[in-house]
């Protein structure tokens, strides 16, 4: 007999879509058929797993057809089953699995908007921390160049295609009357949670540097370097206000150097 948690191991493996050796005399009671009651637990899981996804991906499950969708979801979860008991942190890699997926290579926005779904439900599912102002920048020259710390909630998506303007479409019954024609055109997003809601906003390639550099914790000086790379006329008053304005400034550090 196998420790609990090696049985359970090995039965959530079965389940998976990944048959284990010698399990069905496990799993055998009475006269009940082991096949049929591990056929149960099977078509529960990928039932629940399949509602998941397409509550995490709305938007994507109207583009391809719901019963293409299911498809597309029992292909997934068979080769990427979980690996973690969170349901919420489940479809991170469906996106990629889509840009790849048989029926869709003539569709790329597809993948390109379930990417933009996946961190809307990333800022959904992350903190939402109390602001500060912009008087919290305060002008002493004294002091090094502060790092801005940015909302956990905040993602940065950058797409050949427009897929805020695609997901917006959807939006409220929406059906696009153009939905098989769009057309290649870049657009820089962020978005970020505000209560039970998310804000999103398109940016420049300037402002998308700017922004996605202070989220990685390189602070204001490169920050600005980096924007001023791709606008030499970058504003950087601007978009601090900007910045706080919208709330994404959790706090401020000033580390001076060694």
């Amino acid at each position: 007999m196998l420790p609990l948690e090696s049985l359970q191991n090995t039965i959530a493996q079965s389940v998976l879509g990944k048959p284990q050796f010698g399990l069905l005399s496990l799993v055998s009671a009475g006269r009940a058929d082991p096949h049929r009651r591990l056929r149960i637990y099977e078509n529960n899981t990928r039932a629940s797993l399949t509602a998941t996804l397409m509550a995490v991906f709305p938007v994507t499950v109207r583009m391809v057809d719901e019963r293409f969708f299911r498809y597309a979801a029992s292909e997934f979860i068979r080769r990427h089953p979980p690996g973690e008991p969170r349901l919420v942190r489940y479809g991170s890699d469906f996106p990629h699995f889509l840009r790849t997926f048989d029926g869709l290579a003539e569709m790329p926005f597809v993948a390109e908007t379930a990417r933009l779904e996946w961190a809307i439900a990333e800022a959904l599912d992350a903190a939402s921390l109390p602001a500060l102002s912009l008087a919290a920048l305060d002008s002493d020259t004294s002091r090094p160049t502060p790092e801005l710390i940015l909302q956990p909630s905040l993602r940065h998506v950058i797409s050949h295609w427009p897929v805020l303007s695609i997901w917006s479409a959807h939006q409220n019954g929406g059906i696009p009357d153009h939905a098989d024609g769009w057309q290649r055109k870049a657009e820089r997003i962020v978005l970020w949670r505000h209560g039970d809601n998310v804000r999103f906003a398109r940016l420049t390639s300037a402002q998308f540097s700017f922004r996605h550099s202070l989220k990685m914790g390189l602070g204001l000086e490169k920050a600005v370097s980096r924007a001023l790379t791709h606008e030499p006329m970058f504003d950087v008053l601007g978009a601090l206000v900007s910045l706080f304005g919208d709330g994404l400034v959790t706090g401020i550090g000033f580390d001076r150097p060694q």
